[in-house]
């Protein structure tokens, strides 16, 4: 299984045996990927679209991977128990609404929590707003992809 190179970004990012959460997974490909390579011990695959959580669970499915992964039909980071995590993704989606996210999810804040996002617009008001929120860009990377330029973003606690 080989990722997008924007998805191969956040992969990177992500510490090998940690507990992560994948809010708007879309079809599952990183959830799927992070479970084919035993990258993190537990999985978590989140999405509000059913559409979308039903393609999540089809592509674990292809891969063999479904019983590693837990699939949550919510908005944002409602329903995810945040003592199972310690990493969460937010990607393509806009800026604005990964704010609305976090602000919808205040323990994302705690000490050990790390945030990749990787905002598919208003990446500038997305950095104003997670410096003034409490939250520091601890590190960045530029993905190359079908013409565009992304960037994805490593997020803690100031």
């Amino acid at each position: 299984m080989r990722l997008s190179p924007r998805l191969a970004v956040v992969a990177g990012f992500i510490d090998r045996g940690s507990d992560v959460a994948d809010i708007g997974t879309d079809h599952g490909y990183l959830p799927a990927y992070l479970a084919l390579y035993g990258l993190a011990r537990r999985i978590i695959a989140s999405d509000k679209s059913a559409g979308s959580l039903g393609a999540a669970l089809r592509t674990a499915s292809k891969y063999g991977v479904s019983d590693k992964i837990t699939f949550i039909a919510a908005s944002g980071l409602d329903g995810v128990d945040l003592s199972q995590i310690d990493t969460v993704v937010i990607a393509g989606v806009g800026g604005e609404t990964i704010i609305s996210i976090l602000e919808d999810a205040p323990w994302t804040k705690r000490p050990g929590m790390k945030l990749i996002l990787q905002p598919q617009t208003k990446l500038d008001k997305l950095c104003d707003w997670l410096n003034g929120n409490g939250y520091a860009i601890t590190d960045k990377k530029l993905a190359h992809e079908k013409k565009r330029v992304y960037t994805v973003l490593v997020v803690g606690e100031t």
